[in-house]
């Protein structure tokens, strides 16, 4: 509905276009330069070509669309200084026309600063990629991702290593940067001793949220970086609301922003599986640990 919306403005300021090259005007014994006159072209296409990178930038990349928008504007430049050729009181002008792409240029200029300004960095907690290839490709529109794969807890070593190296191939795919964390799966085991048979989405995998929340925190400090999240929320195992209480707590804590997204909303886990069918990515049938292995 957007782009069509957009669609509808590019038309309508292509029929002002039309009208005010196509009005007729007194006659004249000789063509006089006129700066007025060039900056009128100027605005008139530097604005045609901004107002089609508007729309179609966020549908192809900002070059193509550039490409397309100074094309278009190019084109209709020279169409309207054929046009003038039949216009009482007109005539065509190789000056109009350079005008008209200068403008065109410009426009091009002004939507780059526009729609590309700089990205924060956000470090992305990441427990598979089979959920973070889906994550990060939502994230990177407004924020540079770094992947983190912090998890001591997923037993055993086999399947830490696997899930490791599928991150580490995605990620080299989707020109991310991943940050391993340590693997210390008998620290982690300390940590949620007498949890051991608590139900999934209770203490222990609260004991589990907080931990890896909070060493992502330490990160994000350490490494300056002023936004984190978790992929955590996407599954539908996990106690979303939990979590993201937990990091709006830590993000406090250590002066960072957590992003608090729930990434299920809008058919996000089903949406990570295709993509995950479509990459050929290793999706586990377990969360990670051990004990929710044995249930």
């Amino acid at each position: 509905m957007v782009i069509w919306s957009r669609l509808y403005i590019v038309f309508c300021w292509l029929a002002v276009i039309f009208i005010l090259i196509s009005w007729p005007m007194p006659p004249y014994k000789e063509q006089a330069f006129t700066i007025y006159d060039k900056l009128v072209h100027i605005i008139l296409f530097g604005t045609l070509s901004f107002l089609i990178i508007w729309t179609i930038h966020k549908k192809i990349n900002f070059k193509i669309s550039s490409f397309i928008a100074l094309f278009l504007s190019s084109f209709y430049s020279l169409f309207g200084e054929y046009i003038q050729s039949f216009v009482p009181g007109r005539d065509v002008s190789c000056y109009d026309l350079i005008a008209g792409i200068i403008g065109g240029i410009l426009g091009i200029v002004y939507a780059y600063f526009m729609f590309n300004k700089p990205r924060p960095r956000l470090l992305l907690h990441i427990c598979c990629i089979g959920c973070g290839a889906y994550v990060s490709q939502i994230l990177e529109k407004d924020y540079k991702v770094v992947l983190y794969f912090y998890n001591p807890n997923i037993f055993p070593e086999e399947e830490y290593q696997k899930r490791l190296k599928e991150t580490k191939r995605i990620a080299k795919k989707f020109s991310l940067k991943v940050i391993e964390g340590e693997y210390n799966h008998k620290e982690w085991l300390k940590l949620v001793r007498g949890h051991e048979q608590d139900p999934e989405r209770g203490e222990r995998c609260r004991i589990c949220y907080y931990e890896r929340l909070e060493e992502t925190a330490k990160l994000a400090k350490k490494l300056g970086i002023k936004y984190f999240t978790t992929t955590l929320t996407i599954s539908p195992h996990k106690d979303a609301s939990a979590i993201l209480s937990f990091g709006k707590e830590i993000a406090s804590k250590f002066n960072l922003i957590f992003l608090e997204r729930d990434f299920k909303k809008k058919d996000g886990f089903k949406k990570s599986a295709q993509l995950s069918r479509e990459l050929g990515l290793y999706r586990q049938n377990y969360c990670g640990c051990e004990f929710s292995r044995r249930k």
